[in-house]
């Protein structure tokens, strides 16, 4: 892309795959499989959990799916964030319905253009947070409001987690 002078509005540094085996149900995510898929991926792209600012979630807005998917950020971001320094979560679905495969396309290209602008676009139709999810014990959020998205170390970085029918990740 350089050497054609290309624009270039994003890295992708790294990614992950895995399957949780014998999956708990059709549509039923598993924590300890997401969570090593994160460990994965973040290791694959030599980052720290701590640069990490912002993640695109899955985020289906299921009373099982959400709790699952937060718990498994929260165990792999939380110990290298804090109240005052919180990873932002955002869910392109709220917007655009769930469509399927193309969902986390959805989610990297809204990433892309938040890296792009240096802004962290509100959750869309967000009103009142899972009651399922201990968002007290987290040291995530999400956005509200339209939020600067504050370098860290001189660069923005942010993720896409995604997962599938029946335990892929």
């Amino acid at each position: 892309a350089q050497a054609h002078g290309d624009r270039i509005l994003a890295v992708i540094r790294g990614s992950a795959m895995n399957q949780d085996g014998a999956s708990s149900g059709l549509t039923a995510p598993n924590g300890p499989a997401q969570e090593a898929v994160l460990r994965a991926a973040l290791d694959q792209a030599g980052v720290d959990p701590a640069l990490v600012s912002y993640i695109e979630t899955h985020g289906t807005g299921t009373s099982l799916g959400d709790p699952i998917e937060v718990q498994a950020l929260g165990s792999v971001f939380g110990p290298s964030h804090s109240p005052d320094r919180p990873l932002r979560l955002g869910a392109v679905k709220a917007s655009l319905g769930h469509t399927e495969a193309a969902a986390g396309v959805a989610g990297l290209i809204k990433l892309v253009l938040a890296l792009h602008h240096g802004e962290i676009p509100p959750q869309a139709n967000f009103h009142t947070p899972s009651p399922f999810i201990p968002w007290t014990k987290l040291p995530l959020v999400v956005p509200t409001e339209v939020t600067p998205w504050t370098p860290i170390e001189g660069r923005r970085i942010g993720g896409v987690s995604a997962f599938g029918f029946s335990g892929t990740n």
